[in-house]
């Protein structure tokens, strides 16, 4: 609080303007760096107190100056709150968000590696008989004491049914069955820029059949559209992409019926995932810049929660996030509708919902030929079995 940040454009200047601590505040917070300790650690070509806004503002005699709307102005002073424009720097913001520089990736290189470490560790440590909040917590203590700085968002650590609700935040269940899975979504934040990671594994030392079968599909929905990104293409695309890798495991398993083509035109699948296949990354972990002016929702099951609609370019992140949910509420909507009710047989259904929902979701950032995974921990079957089998050794 109390920190801002100036441009200047003319002169391709950033300034930095800190919060000024008195002598009785540095009593109960610490002494602060010196304003070139602030310049230094964060880039800036100047750094001055906050108190002086207005003169350091008023010295490079600026004909406008562009504000995020609803930021106040109290320290511009009136002379210079009239040439304030508070229209035009949100887009471009959003749009230089959008592309991150090395030293953004690097950063969020190292997010990845301590999210994963501990999404590790929880593998290797998760039995029948803990609760929901120690997961979580166990996430929480792994990544602090590796260096991140707080949670990316509201950890889900969901067993069994409880992985059908997509934010599920009570995390208050034990786990009392080793046939469930675990659905953890959980990521750190470094140096402020997220990092957006989902592992599902079996409570068990194995996975059970119909688990074992639904985690397939989504892993192979993921490797598919994973293998997909690169530059040019459409971010859309990789959604339908991973709705027809989808249908087709379905349709093999008998939950759904009929033609794929029928399937993917009824858009069936949206009744299973029904949210996007994944979201710009960055400072925040849902990141801004997903719908450029003018770009409007596809109004259509599982397209219309998309959280970006964009051609892929160089230096994009993005989460790649398929997952598939048997949602009580949703199921009863595609039953009631006969156009999608033909392609689904819901005894099949009815066997596999105890599943829950699996969700597998790895960060990415697009390259020059084509995408580099940031995100390393296990997520084969194979590979998780292992781990598993020695958490009851």
């Amino acid at each position: 609080p109390g920190f801002a940040a100036a441009y200047d454009i003319a002169s391709s200047t950033a300034i930095l303007f800190v919060n000024h601590v008195s002598a009785d505040e540095a009593v109960w917070i610490g002494v602060p760096p010196s304003l070139g300790d602030y310049r230094r650690a964060h880039g800036f070509d100047q750094a001055h107190y906050a108190h002086d806004t207005e003169s350091v503002l008023s010295a490079l005699k600026p004909s406008a100056i562009y504000v995020l709307a609803h930021h106040k102005l109290d320290q511009l002073g009136a002379p210079l709150q009239q040439l304030v424009d508070s229209d035009k720097l949100l887009e471009p913001l959003h749009e230089a968000r959008v592309f991150k520089d090395e030293f953004e990736l690097e950063v969020l290189r190292r997010a990845n590696r301590i999210t994963c470490d501990a999404h590790t560790e929880l593998m290797k440590g998760t039995r029948v008989g803990m609760n929901e909040a120690e997961v979580r917590g166990r996430f929480v203590g792994l990544t602090l004491a590796q260096g991140g700085m707080y949670e990316a968002y509201g950890s889900i650590a969901a067993r069994g049914r409880n992985a059908a609700i997509l934010h599920y935040t009570k995390n208050n269940q034990q786990l009392d069955s080793d046939a469930e899975m675990i659905l953890v979504d959980a990521g750190t934040v470094l140096d402020n820029y997220a990092s957006d990671v989902t592992r599902t594994w079996p409570v068990g030392p194995a996975f059970s059949p119909e688990c074992r079968s639904i985690y397939q599909i989504v892993l192979d929905m993921q490797k598919q559209v994973i293998a997909a990104c690169k530059p040019h293409q459409q971010w859309e695309d990789m959604h339908i992409l991973a709705n027809r890798v989808a249908a087709q495991g379905l349709l093999d398993l008998g939950i759904l019926k009929g033609d794929i083509d029928g399937i993917m035109k009824n858009y069936v699948v949206g009744y299973f995932m029904p949210h996007g296949i994944g979201h710009l990354m960055g400072i925040d972990t849902h990141d801004v810049g997903g719908y450029p002016k003018g770009t409007k929702r596809i109004d259509k099951p599982g397209l219309r929660n998309l959280r970006s609609r964009r051609e892929m370019l160089p230096n994009m992140v993005f989460t790649v996030e398929p997952g598939l949910y048997f949602v009580d509420e949703i199921l009863a909507d595609a039953k009631a509708s006969p156009e999608v009710a033909q392609y689904i047989d819901f005894d099949k259904v009815a066997a596999y919902r105890q599943v829950g929902g699996v969700r597998i979701e790895d960060n990415i950032v697009i390259t020059e030929s084509g995408n580099e995974n940031l995100t390393n921990c296990p997520k084969e079957v194979a590979e998780l079995e292992a781990i598993r089998a020695t958490a009851y050794q």
